[in-house]
């Protein structure tokens, strides 16, 4: 059974805006590259400098950036009901059809809009953005965002659920065709 709105969807995108998330933690406004949780029972240090919050993701300034890499299809993301369609900027080259050395430059952005079964509107985004080395080298640099249908970001940074799923791609931590 399908269901009839993305209302249904948001314990699933909570799920995977949460998914950074350990437990008795809560949300801090972590520096970029921060995932910007802290535990709830450590105050900071008095000598810490106050951390600024990450910067914004605009969504519509990124979109117009982007080019349609995939026809929408069934997105392999939640439980597989939602549509995606697979945008991608000029920093990711040929993406998705990649070589088994391939690596994406920094500045790279891949998003997989999120669609209701033939539904007109997006109903949530799932973005990739390639950070400088040294943003997380064991997640390939990347950092992963999770936003609303309005744009707004839900979640981002070295998202846990995320990079495990990403891990297991053929090419830098990207699915896709090869060449």
């Amino acid at each position: 059974m399908r269901p009839a709105t993305l209302g249904a969807w948001a314990p699933a995108l909570a799920l995977v805006a949460a998914c950074g998330a350990p437990p008795a933690t809560t949300r801090s406004g972590g520096a970029l590259g921060d995932s910007g949780w802290t535990d709830a029972a450590t105050p900071p240090h008095p000598s810490a400098a106050p951390v600024a919050p990450p910067e914004p993701w605009d969504l519509a300034g990124a979109m117009r950036a982007l080019h349609p890499v995939t026809r929408r299809a069934r997105s392999e993301h939640l439980s597989g009901e939602l549509e995606g369609e697979v945008l991608a900027g000029p920093a990711a080259g040929t993406y998705p059809v990649l070589g088994p050395t391939s690596a994406l430059a920094p500045g790279a952005t891949v998003v997989e809009r999120l669609f209701e079964p033939r539904g007109p509107e997006p109903a949530a985004y799932f973005v990739m953005v390639k950070r400088a080395p040294g943003y997380d080298p064991a997640g390939g640099d990347w950092e992963y965002l999770v936003l609303d249908a309005s744009g707004r970001v839900e979640e981002r940074g070295k998202l846990p659920l995320c990079a495990r799923c990403h891990a297991e791609a053929p090419h830098d931590h990207l699915f896709g065709g090869s060449r």
